[in-house]
């Protein structure tokens, strides 16, 4: 099972940093997954929260690049030249109605960042599934808003787009959809995983790749692991890659280092 940092490492973080990402991929994590919204003038910028906490309540999408990265935010830029190629990067658009930046189906953010993608080279033969299988890395962009990947989708890039559902959607659904618009993969609630019969089967069957958030346990990555899923976007990548790599499927201790 692939172990892929949640938001980079949001242990032991900070998230959606530069330094979150090189933690995670330097303890053998599959890859990570960073949140990316824009900021007012336009770039692209990887933080999770719409708003932010200081001061209270300021939209993301309204604040300068200059204002963001005083505060510790990162460009996708930065995150880009930091993971450089090792494993894979999921590039999470936010897009969400209700949020300030929320803007389908014009789809500002997704556009921007096939502008970036395209600009870096990632162009060519779209990788499909059995090239992800086989452990070729490399960008998937995801979402919960499905304008948002299908721009990307019809970007031509050399990138793979992944749907991204909430936990009340139904594995099916987000199945029956990902095959029909092309998608590579779902993204699916681990709770969506684990109440379903047979999800990681249904999802081989569809030829759909099956990627389980947010595994905040190594319980839960065990009982993940032993549903057949492709994936899972984990908190702690270093201890779950660490508890799944080793026989007993304990963590490694201090003792052992």
């Amino acid at each position: 099972m692939e172990v892929l940092g949640h938001r980079g490492s949001r242990v032991p973080g900070p998230e959606n940093t530069v330094e979150a990402v090189d933690a995670a991929l330097r303890v053998g994590a599959d890859g990570v997954e960073v949140d990316v919204r824009r900021s007012a003038d336009g770039d692209l910028v990887c933080v999770h929260d719409a708003r932010l906490s200081r001061p209270a309540g300021r939209a993301v999408v309204r604040q300068t690049t200059v204002a963001l990265r005083a505060r510790g935010i990162p460009l996708l830029d930065e995150i880009l030249d930091v993971w450089d190629g090792r494993g894979r990067l999921i590039c999470e658009i936010k897009n969400q109605p209700g949020q300030p930046d929320f803007d389908a189906p014009r789809e500002q953010t997704a556009r921007r960042l096939a502008e970036t993608l395209r600009a870096r080279g990632w162009t060519g033969r779209r990788p499909d599934a059995a090239d992800l299988d086989a452990g070729a890395g490399g960008i998937t962009v995801s979402s919960f808003d499905w304008f948002a990947i299908e721009a990307v989708r019809d970007a031509d890039l050399a990138v793979t787009t992944a749907f991204l559902t909430m936990p009340r959607m139904s594995v099916s659904g987000g199945l029956a959809y990902a095959r029909s618009a092309g998608h590579t993969e779902l993204h699916v609630h681990t709770s969506a995983v684990l109440g379903t019969s047979d999800a990681a089967g249904r999802a081989r069957e569809a030829g759909i790749r099956l990627i389980t958030w947010t595994v905040t346990s190594l319980e839960d990555a065990r009982r993940i692991r032993d549903a057949g899923v492709t994936g899972a976007i984990c908190d702690d990548p270093m201890e779950i890659h660490q508890a799944l790599s080793r026989p007993d499927g304990t963590p490694t201790t201090a003792l052992d280092a």
